[in-house]
C-alpha cells in the first residue's frame, strides 16, 4: 500500500477541512474548472498542530505525530481527512482498535477518499485483502482525476497495489490500464503496469509502458535503468547497452548507474567494457571524498577491479576519516577480500574489530557466516557465541546470534538441534518475521518442507508484501509440486512488487516447470540466467529446463557451470546426478 503523504495530506486539510468545532465559521463557495466547490476556512491552531504532526511523521516519531492530531482534532472535530490521517499513524504504532476508532469518527462526517483508504490498510493489517480491495474500489468511485489529479492517481495506485496483494494480477493490470487510459501522463501507472505486465510475461506490454513513460519524461532515470534491464533479461545486448548509456548521461554519471552498468557489462562477459566505464569515472579525488567514496567503491567492485576497490578502501582509510567511519570501511573490505577468493583474511578483517566498536557484533556475525561457509563450524560457533555475549540486553541482536548458531548447527548436521533453538526462541518472538523465516528455511532442508510453508503462512498474511516471504513459499511450493496455482499467483505478486528480479524470475519459471508450461518456464528462466549467470541454482533449473526439452548438451553446459560455482553441499549432489544421468545417457547412444 502506499499511504498519502504528509506534504499531500496539509494543503488538503487547509483547503478543506480545518474549521473550528465549538462555532464553525460560515462555509466558503469558490468557483473551481468552472465547478461550485464549498469548502472550510482554516482555524489556526488546529493548522499549527497538524503541521507539527506531519513533521514529527517526517521524523518518524509517531507517538508525537498522533498526540499533535489528537490535539488539531479538539480545534476540528469535524475534519474526516484528518481523522483518516489519525488512524494511519496508529497503524504505524500497532494500536488497530484506536484505529478502527478513528476510521468510523471520519466516516460518521463523511465517506472520503482518505478514509476508505485508512480502512483499507486496517483490512490489510487485519488480513482481509479481499475487504481491502472493496474499500478501494469504492474509493475510485469518489475521485475524479480532472479535480484531484494527484488524490485520484494515489487511489487508483492503492486499489492497483491492493490487488496484487490480493495475488489478483490481471485485475491490477486493469486497474492500472484505467488509470493509464484517463491520465496518460501517470508516470507511476506507467512503471507499475510495467511491472505487472513483466510479472505476467508480457515483455512487449512491459517494454510499451516503459517507453510511455519515457515519452512523458525523457529524464525517468527509473524507467531508463528498467529499460536497459528488461533489455538484458530478454538478452537483447545492444539494446540493454544503449538504455544503459543514454541513463548514465541523462543521469550525469550517477555511479549507482554506472555500477548497475559495469555490472551488466561482466554479466555479459565484456570485462574490458566494465573497466572502461569505471575509467572514465574514476575521479582522482574519490579516495578523499567521503560523499563519493562508496560509489567508487562500488563502481570499481561491480567492473570486477576488486584490487582497485581495496586499494580505494585502504586510502580513505589513512585519509583521516572517523572511526565509526573506518570500521564500516573494514567491513567492505571484508566483503571485497571473500569475492577475491581469501576467506581467511576476510575473517582477520572482521574479527580485528575491537569490541568498543558499534559494529563488534556485525562483524562477529559477518565472520562466524564466513567460517560456516568453509565448514569450519567449531570456529563459527565460538564467534556466533561472542556475539550473543556481546548483545548484552539487545534482543534483536540476541535474536540474529540465535539463527547465526541455528544455521551452524545445520551445517554441522544437527538440523534438529537448530529447530529446537529456534523453536524455544519463538516462544517469546512468534512475529519475528526474519526468525521464523529462518526456522522455515532449515525445515525445508531437513525434508518437513510441509511445516516450513505452514510456518511462514501467518507471515504472509501480517505482511501480504514481503518479497523474500511470498519468493520462499511460491518457490517450496513449487519444488514439492504443491498448490501450483497458489504458488504462481504468489509468486507473480513477489514479481511485480520487485521487478527484474532474478531470484524471483527463477522462482516463476521453475513453478511453470513443475507444471509442464516449458514455454513459461523457458521465458523466465531464461531471463533470471541472464540476469544472474553466476547463481548456481538458476544454472541448475536451466539445466533441467533443456533436458526436458530434450537439449543434452545446454543441459550439461548449465550443470557444469553451476557446478563451477562451487554450491552447497546438496545443490551440489543434485547436479552431479544429473550431469551423469546425461553422460551414461550419451553413452549408452539415446
Amino acid at each position: 500500500m502506499i499511504p498519502r503523504t504528509a506534504r499531500q495530506i496539509l494543503p488538503a486539510l487547509a483547503a478543506a477541512c480545518l474549521g473550528a468545532c465549538a462555532t464553525p465559521p460560515p462555509p466558503i463557495t469558490k468557483l473551481v474548472n468552472d465547478r461550485q466547490i464549498i469548502t472550510r476556512s482554516v482555524n489556526a491552531s488546529a493548522y499549527e498542530h497538524a503541521s507539527r504532526a506531519f513533521l514529527y511523521e517526517e521524523d518518524e516519531r509517531w507517538e508525537d505525530a498522533a498526540s499533535e492530531l489528537q490535539r488539531a482534532l479538539v480545534f476540528d472535530d469535524e475534519s474526516p481527512e484528518l481523522q483518516a490521517h489519525l488512524a494511519e499513524i496508529f497503524m504505524r504504532l500497532g494500536r488497530l482498535s484506536d484505529a478502527a476508532a478513528a476510521i468510523r469518527a471520519s466516516f460518521k462526517i463523511e465517506v472520503t477518499p482518505d478514509g476508505l483508504m485508512a480502512e483499507a490498510h486496517l483490512r490489510q493489517a487485519q488480513g482481509d485483502a479481499a475487504a481491502a480491495v472493496q474499500c478501494l474500489r469504492q474509493a475510485v468511485g469518489k475521485v475524479d482525476l480532472a479535480e484531484e489529479p494527484d488524490t485520484a492517481e494515489t487511489v487508483y495506485l492503492e486499489l492497483a497495489d491492493a490487488q496484487i496483494l490480493a495475488l489478483d494480477l490481471p485485475a491490477a493490470a486493469g486497474t492500472l490500464a484505467d488509470l493509464c487510459q484517463r491520465e496518460p501522463a501517470s508516470l507511476s501507472g506507467h512503471m507499475r503496469l510495467m511491472a505487472v505486465a513483466w510479472a505476467l510475461g508480457d515483455m512487449a506490454q512491459s517494454e510499451a509502458h516503459l517507453r510511455q513513460t519515457l515519452a512523458e519524461e525523457p529524464n525517468h532515470i527509473e524507467a531508463l535503468t528498467a529499460l536497459a534491464w528488461l533489455f538484458a533479461a530478454e538478452g537483447r545486448n545492444d539494446d540493454a547497452r544503449r538504455a544503459f548509456r543514454e541513463a548514465l548521461d541523462r543521469g550525469e554519471g550517477a555511479m549507482e548507474i554506472a555500477a548497475a552498468y559495469a555490472r551488466f557489462l561482466v554479466s555479459i562477459g565484456d570485462n574490458k567494457a566494465a573497466e572502461q566505464v569505471a575509467d572514465d569515472l574514476a575521479s582522482p579525488s574519490a579516495s578523499g571524498d567521503p560523499e563519493t567514496l562508496p560509489g567508487s567503491i562500488e563502481l570499481e567492485r561491480s567492473a570486477h577491479r576488486l584490487d582497485r576497490a581495496l586499494a580505494l578502501v585502504k586510502k580513505a582509510q589513512e585519509a583521516g576519516v572517523s572511526d565509526d567511519a573506518k570500521t564500516r570501511l573494514t567491513l567492505t573490505a571484508a566483503v571485497l577480500l571473500k569475492e577475491q577468493g581469501h576467506g581467511d583474511q576476510a575473517v582477520a578483517t572482521l574479527t580485528a574489530v575491537p569490541k568498543t566498536s558499534p559494529l563488534f557484533f556485525e562483524a562477529r556475525l559477518r565472520a562466524a557466516e564466513l567460517l560456516r561457509d568453509d565448514g569450519k563450524t567449531t570456529e563459527a560457533a565460538r564467534l556466533a557465541e561472542s556475539a550473543a555475549t556481546a548483545a548484552g540486553d539487545n534482543a534483536e541482536q540476541k535474536t540474529d546470534a540465535a539463527i547465526a548458531l541455528a544455521f551452524v548447527d545445520e551445517k554441522r548436521g544437527d538440523a534438529m538441534m537448530a529447530t529446537r533453538r529456534l523453536e524455544a526462541l519463538r516462544a517469546s518472538h512468534a512475529d519475528h518475521a526474519h526468525l521464523t523465516l529462518s526456522l522455515a528455511m532449515i525445515e525445508e532442508r531437513r525434508g518437513a518442507w510441509q511445516h516450513a510453508l505452514d510456518l511462514v503462512e501467518p507471515l504472509i498474511k501480517k505482511k501480504p508484501g514481503s518479497v523474500e516471504v511470498l519468493n520462499f513459499w511460491g518457490f517450496t511450493a513449487a519444488d514439492h509440486g504443491h498448490d501450483l496455482d497458489k504458488a504462481r499467483k504468489r509468486l507473480q505478486a513477489a514479481a511485480a512488487l520487485e521487478p527484474g528480479s532474478g531470484a524471483v524470475l527463477d522462482s516463476l519459471g521453475w513453478v511453470s516447470f513443475r507444471a509442464g508450461q516449458l514455454d513459461k518456464a523457458g521465458l523466465f528462466l531464461e531471463q533470471a540466467g541472464r540476469l544472474d549467470p553466476t547463481d548456481a541454482e538458476i544454472l541448475a533449473h536451466l539445466g533441467d529446463l533443456y533436458a526436458k526439452r530434450s537439449e543434452p548438451e545446454r543441459a550439461a553446459g548449465a550443470y557444469r557451470k553451476a557446478l563451477s560455482q562451487k554450491p552447497e553441499e546438496r545443490l551440489r549432489r543434485r547436479l552431479e546426478e544429473s550431469l551423469a544421468g546425461i553422460e551414461s545417457r550419451r553413452a549408452a547412444g539415446r
